[in-house]
Formats: structure tokens, C-alpha cells, sequence
């Protein structure tokens, strides 16, 4: 069974509240065959260094992500789905498609909307050491306005303080990746490089 706050706190930092996308990319779904899929991408270009490049699909990425951070196996049958452009990740999905105890962590957000509310946020990929890539959340919209951050900052600081792989704010994810590794976005996927390697090791 999926450890529900844990959906809510994958679902805030890889939404955007604005996808400018170069065309329309197909979004994707949160499974648990999704998690395999992105593990042998991972696997293969930045760990067995078989490839050079690989990409994951939107829902793969966010299911990998979410099994990592210890939400058991991710059902299928969630109303949530995945987009990605070069600029953004956006995970979408309404009040009423979240679990109630995932509902509850949102505090007064989900007590002053009615269920069919979507919930939007702002997110920033940086790369900010040699091997760290962060997921900064900037900012939440609710049906497309701005959501206070006299009450977002609170909210964000209790996820936090329940889940050690976030920082104290809850608004920050650090992601490691080799230094010769790139995190990027790309339409509708995730592209994961790496310097192409000999039998030893060395780069080619």
C-alpha cells in the first residue's frame, strides 16, 4: 500500500504552474510498472554506464521518484497525470483524485476549495553542486490562482518535518547524479546523459 502524504510531496515538486511547452507533450501515468521502466534507464546510463542517454517518460520519472522515497508500490488506477516540456514538470490532478489522508496534510488548502479544485505549483530544476540537482517548489496556484504564502510556507514546513528527504521547509528536493551526468528536461520526458565510457571505465 502506497504511503499517501508521500503521493502529496512527490505531486508538489514536480508540478508547474505553467507548462510553455514546444508542442503538446502526451502526459504520462503514475504506475508501478512505470517504476521498472525508469530504474533500468537509470541503471543503465548512469550506474552499468551501458548508454550514453536515455529517457523516461513524465509518469515513469514521477513513480521512480515516489517508490525512492518510500511509497511502496504505486497503484495504477490513480487520476493524476504527468507532463513534461523543457521547462517544466506538471503533475495534475484534483482534490477528490488524492487519498483523504493526503487531503488532510493539505491543511486549510482543501478545506476552503470544493473537491473537483486543481492544485498547480510552481517548481525550479537547478543544478547546484557536482553532483546535486534540486527541486525548488516556488509557489502553489489553486484553479489558476496563486495560493497564499502565508499559508503555503507552514503547510510546505510540516511535510518537511514529517519527511527527512526534504529539507526543513518542505520546499526543497535534492536529487544526486554522477558529475558527469546531466539531469534534464526534455518534451514529455526526462533525458538522462552521461560521457560514453570504455570496459575500464575511462571516459572514450
Amino acid at each position: 500500500m502506497i504511503r499517501v502524504p508521500l503521493l502529496l510531496v512527490t505531486a508538489a515538486f514536480f508540478t508547474s504552474a505553467t507548462l510553455q511547452a514546444q508542442g503538446n507533450p502526451r502526459p504520462g501515468r503514475l504506475s508501478s510498472d512505470g517504476v521498472l521502466r525508469a530504474s533500468a534507464t537509470v541503471d543503465s546510463v548512469f550506474l552499468d554506464r551501458t548508454r550514453s542517454e536515455g529517457l523516461i517518460d513524465g509518469g515513469d520519472w514521477a513513480s521512480y521518484l515516489l517508490a525512492r522515497l518510500g511509497g511502496g508500490r504505486v497503484p495504477d488506477s490513480l487520476g493524476i497525470e504527468v507532463l513534461i516540456d523543457t521547462t517544466a514538470i506538471a503533475v495534475q490532478g484534483r482534490l477528490q483524485d488524492l487519498p483523504p489522508e493526503t487531503r488532510a496534510l493539505l491543511g486549510p488548502l482543501a478545506n476552503m476549495v470544493d473537491s473537483t479544485s486543481v492544485i498547480v505549483a510552481d517548481v525550479v530544476l537547478q543544478r547546484t553542486g557536482r553532483e546535486v540537482a534540486r527541486f525548488w517548489l516556488r509557489g502553489i496556484k489553486l484553479n489558476g490562482f496563486p495560493f497564499p504564502e502565508f499559508l503555503l510556507g507552514p503547510m510546505m514546513a510540516s511535510v518537511g518535518r514529517q519527511y527527512p528527504a526534504l529539507t526543513k521547509s518542505g520546499r526543497d528536493l535534492y536529487v544526486q547524479v554522477p558529475a558527469d551526468g546531466v539531469l534534464a528536461l526534455a518534451t514529455g520526458a526526462v533525458r538522462l546523459t552521461t560521457a560514453p565510457t570504455d570496459s575500464t571505465g575511462r571516459p572514450r
